[in-house]
């Protein structure tokens, strides 16, 4: 079969060419979307008279045929497909003849790979909605159960102040909440189709775009077919969405590296997420948190490769757009790998509490204690300069805040009574903290709930 555009010309492509303007070994991936597309084009077709009675059945016919092929994976390209459209177009060709090339009557290849695009990432935005929202259950879960244990939290990767477990947990599940309503705010910007706007000025035939929308089940119509064929706002979105949540990602499993060090020790992950050494017999290594933490390098790459991509392109569609696919679905499947074993990691993470408190300075209830005198009348100012120097006190001799005598703490501030003592209590310090948001008992226990109740929503909004 000849290429579609070779009438203009009088020489064939040099093979070097071909192979560079070669996109099937990546696009070949939308063979199901090109398939969809192409069927509703096939019935606006035959309104538009294009196709008749007769041959429009054959036509449907042999796409069904050839997605069969696909899905036996019998279907078998050829050296002048160059990519997948003009693959799916041959073998419709070959299937039912002359008629098949009608099928490009009114048509781009310019809006086809931007429908199939979005009728992709329409499907696979919401199957990754749904993969942060079971990791959502498992880090829910995972905060019920330590929602009584207690922990150092850390500013500057210092101590910093006490804080329930759970309550570090819920963290995570309230960042992911933001990349879930990303995604899902998302949707509405890849549910708009492009097809019938041609290669740039619109379709020249009186095709019925309602019908090509209620056939492949989008929610609005492009309104500007320049826009429709140049924009790929809703990828450069997606692949921001899939960076931060990445990143949110990283963050956390930054955290649990470390936590699982002999120096921490407050967590154990499963041997299903763990690797050993080569060399080294006892060890038992993170990989899985530190692959996740070095693969949205990659995600924020293909954020910037495809936002350079586009800085300078005039509109409305040059072959560069080519180059949007492969960052695409680089994205797609390490977010969607990310996710599944990042669920994994927390659905199996062995808490390790004998562990939690063990290394804790009293210097972590410096701001506790500077509380404590607030509540006696001194300004925080001054009760911070005291405590600072309370602190600075215990390092010079040798010795916790909490041993110093009566006297020796009347000599620094004349505030200090027996009542002192009573601060270096860990839960008498994670519950003064009793704000909306903060991490006492009750407050907690509401994030926990609050989370439940979004975790309906979401699912409810995306069904």
């Amino acid at each position: 079969m000849p290429k579609l555009w070779g009438g203009r010309f009088t020489k064939s492509a040099s093979k070097l060419m071909e192979e560079f303007n070669d996109s099937l070994s990546f696009d070949k991936r939308l063979w199901k979307e090109e398939i969809q597309a192409s069927l509703a084009y096939s019935v606006a077709l035959t309104k538009a008279g294009i196709f008749s009675k007769l041959e429009s059945p054959k036509i449907k016919s042999a796409f069904r045929d050839i997605e069969r092929e696909f899905e036996s994976k019998k279907f078998k390209f050829k050296p002048e497909d160059e990519d997948i459209h003009t693959a799916i177009e041959r073998r419709l060709v070959e299937k039912v003849g002359e008629i098949g090339k009608k099928i490009h009557t009114g048509r781009s290849r310019n809006e086809q790979v931007v429908t199939d695009e979005r009728i992709f990432l329409k499907r696979t935005n919401l199957e990754i909605e749904d993969l942060v929202s079971d990791l959502q259950k498992s880090v829910r879960d995972l905060a019920e159960k330590t929602v009584n244990d207690i922990v150092p939290s850390y500013t500057h990767l210092q101590q910093a102040q006490l804080v329930r477990l759970g309550h570090y947990f819920m963290s995570l599940f309230f960042m992911l909440e933001n990349d879930r309503q990303r995604f899902d705010d998302l949707q509405k910007r890849i549910d708009v189709l492009p097809l019938g706007s041609g290669a740039v000025a619109g379709s020249t035939l009186k095709l019925d775009r309602n019908t090509l929308k209620h056939e492949l089940g989008f929610n609005e119509l492009s309104p500007n077919s320049i826009a429709a064929v140049s924009d790929r706002d809703f990828i450069n979105e997606f692949l921001f969405d899939a960076a931060q949540t990445l990143i949110h990602l990283s963050r956390f499993a930054e955290d649990l590296i470390m936590w699982s060090s002999t120096e921490f020790g407050f967590v154990e992950l499963d041997d299903l997420y763990s690797t050993g050494s080569s060399m080294m017999p006892q060890k038992k290594n993170p990989d899985s948190l530190e692959l996740i933490r070095g693969k949205v390098s990659r995600t924020i790459a293909n954020l910037n490769s495809l936002l350079i991509l586009q800085k300078g392109l005039p509109l409305t569609y040059s072959k560069d757009l080519q180059e949007d696919k492969e960052p695409l679905f680089d994205s797609v499947d390490t977010l969607t790998s990310a996710l599944k074993v990042f669920t994994g990691v927390i659905s199996t993470l062995e808490i390790r509490r004998r562990n939690l408190m063990r290394n804790v300075d009293d210097s972590i209830y410096a701001t506790d204690v500077a509380d404590y005198l607030v509540e006696r009348g001194v300004p925080f100012r001054n009760a911070h300069r005291i405590v600072g120097k309370l602190v600075l006190t215990g390092i010079d001799n040798g010795k916790r805040i909490r041993d110093f005598s009566i006297s020796e703490l009347k000599k620094i501030s004349k505030y200090f009574d027996h009542e002192y003592y009573r601060v270096f209590d860990p839960v008498r310090s994670v519950e003064r903290h009793d704000v909306y948001g903060g991490t006492s008992l009750k407050r907690v226990n509401e994030q926990i709930k609050l989370a439940n109740n979004l975790l309906v929503k979401g699912r409810l909004q995306n069904r």
